[in-house]
């Protein structure tokens, strides 16, 4: 039996915890504020970077090209032992010179034609993104747009590789300072965003697509990345439509780069068995939790049968996929739990916007979720379908999501969605969009902005908006009475809604928070038979408003929108 279906045995013996580094002594320099603190203090723990003997760290002073070497060195584990090197200017009495002689050795920096390093000089951000990408061997590349890069410069097609690898966005202005000296705060960024992809940065205006793909009564959602790698998460049941596998096919996708399962459920995996023998798929990330349905082992076989890489998800890991994003296990199997219990739950950062996609998960998973981390998310794919099992409000509150997506299938056994958990998502200001209403759902996102390509569920408790159905029903000028009648099937709140008299131009305004009841009537009064007695009757003023001879009046709601008038 090969090594998946040992795995299937085993599964629990996988896992190891998450552990957040410490951060190392403060320099009396640095403070937390310090918009590279993070970086810096993760390179000082892996002592790859230290401050000077006098406690400080000097994050704003020039780095030279020898303490780059040192750096670069450290980070590769190259061998630093202090010795003679071929440049007339670094002997091994330079702290450096190990570091220097391995990194030219391993074609990472260079000499100059005069035999010389020049140890002293400082490192441009140029000469960074030269060193960055020859260090970590960086091949992929982003199109350069900065007004100061063209094609003949020596940096040029660095440039674009640290892009592509998410170690520099270049400056607001779209340029990129070829020439700029680096402080010692400057490179210890880059390093620490060539080192981890927690660190890295954002191109703005490069677009994603997270589609929540109608499958019924299951999960699947389709991720476009930034730099155009493929994730699915989820496949749904097994259909005889093959919805899944087409609709990738549909959308462009010849291959997938990373197939995640999060939990073996049949509503879940089974379409993801279509999909693995249908397209390349390049790694699956599972939950490590197992199953013995016959789906679960058919899946199992086919990623064995093709090789393909597995792994198990570890909490609190990052994905490294694509470096415009960032992508976090927060919740995954542990020894235990049930499958839904356990289910892979990923946090996807692209710049300002964040999708929570949270499989299956339930109370136990979201309570432990809010207690390690930052859980706060843009769009939310809500967990279970629904259920009243999870979406627990101290969990919503915690996420504040704009938008909720729930995937399940029409008139469902299982009354999926809970009337209780809609409840919860409209209570916390959260839009929410359904695969039953709308079919497939597509985000599009810049990293900034973010557009949904789907229709609101218009659900049980659902806030509406009014349709300003109200209408002037009479005007009597002689008593200096005008009737208003809510036409509309739901209350209106008339707050800065106004009343307006033509020939005297005088307005009334409704007072804040007046609310007239759908099918409700109000009296707007004013002279001698002004009554003040809300809600039914409103008082605009003892003085006599209306013409005798003929007055005209309209009715504006707040948006300044003519919406009854009478003549």
């Amino acid at each position: 039996m090969k090594k998946l279906f040992s795995l299937f045995f085993v599964f629990v013996l996988v896992f190891s915890g998450f552990s957040q580094s410490t951060y190392a002594q403060g320099f009396k320099d640095l403070t937390s504020d310090h918009r590279f603190f993070e970086e810096i203090n993760y390179l000082v723990d892996g002592d790859i970077i230290t401050g000077f003997p006098d406690g400080t760290f000097r994050p704003n002073v020039t780095v030279t090209r020898a303490q780059a070497a040192i750096m670069i060195g450290r980070a590769l584990d190259l061998d630093g032992t202090q010795r003679d090197t071929k440049f007339k200017d670094v002997n091994s009495d330079v702290k450096a010179s190990g570091y220097i002689d391995s990194a030219v050795q391993k074609g990472i920096i260079l000499g100059f034609p005069d035999n010389t390093f020049r140890p002293d000089a400082p490192v441009t951000r140029g000469q960074m993104a030269i060193f960055l990408a020859r260090a970590f061997d960086l091949t992929e590349e982003l199109q350069v747009s900065f007004s100061d890069v063209s094609s003949g410069m020596s940096a040029y097609v660095y440039i674009k590789r640290i892009l592509a690898d998410g170690i520099t966005a270049g400056y607001p202005d779209n340029t990129f300072r070829t020439d700029s000296k680096l402080s010692r705060g400057d490179f210890s960024a880059f390093l620490a965003r060539a080192l981890d992809v927690k660190f890295k940065v954002t191109v703005p205006g490069q677009e994603m697509e997270v589609h929540f793909i109608d499958v019924g009564q299951g999960d699947s959602i389709y991720i476009k990345t930034p730099n155009g790698k493929n994730i699915l998460v989820d496949g749904g049941k097994q259909l005889s439509n093959l919805k899944v596998p087409t609709y990738l096919m549909e959308a462009g996708v010849s291959s997938i780069d990373l197939l995640v399962a999060t939990h073996p459920d049949a509503d879940h995996i089974g379409g993801l068995v279509q999909v693995l023998k249908t397209l390349p798929v390049k790694q699956v990330l599972d939950s490590g939790a197992t199953h013995t349905s016959q789906t679960f082992l058919e899946y199992l076989s086919i990623i064995d049968e093709k090789n393909i890489p597995f792994k198990v998800a570890k909490e609190g890991e990052f994905i490294d996929i694509d470096s415009a994003l960032k992508i976090q296990v927060l919740n995954t199997y542990e020894d235990g739990e049930d499958n839904n219990e356990g289910s892979v739950v990923l946090k996807v950062s692209y710049n300002e916007i964040d999708f929570l996609l949270t499989g299956d998960a339930d109370y136990s998973a979201e309570h432990e979720m809010i207690n390690k981390y930052n859980v706060e998310a843009e769009v939310l794919k809500v967990s279970h379908h629904g259920s009243n099992t999870t979406s627990s409000l101290s969990f919503l509150e915690e996420v504040s999501p704009e938008v909720s997506v729930l995937s399940y299938g029409e008139e469902n056994q299982y009354g999926h969605p809970h009337s209780e958990v809609i409840d919860r998502l409209l209570s916390v200001g959260s839009e929410v969009y359904s695969t039953v209403t709308s079919g497939n759902i597509v985000v599009d996102t810049n990293g900034i902005t973010y557009e949904v390509h789907g229709t609101p569920d218009s659900l049980p408790g659902d806030p509406q908006e009014p349709s300003g159905k109200a209408s002037i029903l009479n005007v009597d000028l002689d008593k200096e009475i005008v009737t208003i009648k809510n036409n509309d099937s739901i209350d209106i709140d008339m707050t800065g809604w106004k009343l307006v008299s033509v020939e005297g131009n005088q307005t009334y305004d409704f007072p804040e928070g007046y609310v007239l009841k759908s099918g409700a009537t109000v009296y707007v009064t004013s002279g001698n038979n002004a009554q003040d007695q809300p809600p039914t009757y409103l008082k605009w003023t003892g003085a006599y408003i209306w013409n005798n001879d003929g007055d005209a009046a309209e009715l504006y709601n707040a948006e300044g929108v003519k919406v009854s008038e009478v003549k």
